[in-house]
């Protein structure tokens, strides 16, 4: 497996994916501070135009953090089935286990990296365009980042388990939404009525980071702010990870490659 996981690597580094998604993603946050800016500019008084305002978005929408790394993995497997790459790696001799486990590890390492520039750029593009106003937001939107981390890597094992399954974006986006979205919010509604279903869907992370973040121009109330909540982020998912990885091992060694 160390064999293919260089390989992946390599292929990663000399492709245009990983650039093209970073890019991407960098380049809408530089583009939300730039019409922030603008407006501080032609608006007079506009109160909005700060690193506060900025970065606690998202902050209170930690939930894309998870939708980032389902991009992420769909760039990287964007030619898989073009070129047949599956197919060859399969068939010389790579086991299963192995192609997964190497894609899961090669696509997260890959996501935190992107992450780490996208951060860097979307920090930095606050700060040099806009009203900045202490440290606390740049520590609310790092916290938050770091104790999620579980969560996001379990999202890009879902997704490359996913990708491996389905031949089809679409259907893999579908799939994706509905394990990470729409079940989560099905079980809040069904825990309304339901109390086994509301502790369940309370340790869901779309749930959690909804209901249980609150974020605003006045102050923060977010759940890593305290030790419980801290916990809370990263057994749900570490938890996440174990039963999407071990569920894309079964799911894998079931499909026919074609």
């Amino acid at each position: 497996m160390l064999n293919y996981l260089k390989s992946e690597f390599y292929r990663i580094l000399h492709g245009r994916e990983i650039y093209s998604a970073t890019a991407a993603l960098a380049g809408l946050t530089v583009l939300m501070n730039l019409v922030l800016f603008a407006f501080d500019r032609l608006t007079p008084d506009f109160p909005y135009a700060t690193v506060t305002f900025s970065l606690n978005m998202m902050t209170g929408s930690m939930p894309m953090l998870l939708m980032a790394g389902l991009i992420i993995v769909l760039f990287l497997f964007s030619d898989e089935y073009k070129n047949g790459t599956l197919k060859n790696t399969i068939s010389y001799g790579i086991s299963r286990n192995a192609f997964f486990t190497g894609k899961c590890i090669a696509c997260a390492v890959a996501a935190f990296l992107s992450m780490l520039v996208v951060l860097a750029v979307y920090i930095g593009s606050a700060y040099l365009l806009l009203n900045a106003e202490g440290s606390m937001p740049v520590r609310q939107l790092l916290t938050g980042t770091a104790v999620n981390l579980p969560a996001a890597f379990a999202s890009v094992i879902l997704a490359s388990a996913l990708c491996c399954r389905f031949k089809k974006e679409t259907a893999v986006v579908l799939w994706w939404l509905g394990i990470i979205w729409w079940l989560p919010m099905v079980c809040f509604f069904l825990g309304l009525k339901i109390e086994s279903i509301e502790r369940i869907s309370e340790w869901m992370p779309w749930n959690y980071l909804k209901y249980e973040v609150s974020v605003n121009m006045s102050g923060y109330s977010c759940l890593w702010d305290t030790p419980e909540g801290v916990a809370k982020c990263l057994i749900a998912g570490s938890i996440g990870i174990l039963v999407f990885y071990v569920a894309g091992i079964l799911v894998f060694h079931k499909r026919e490659i074609n």
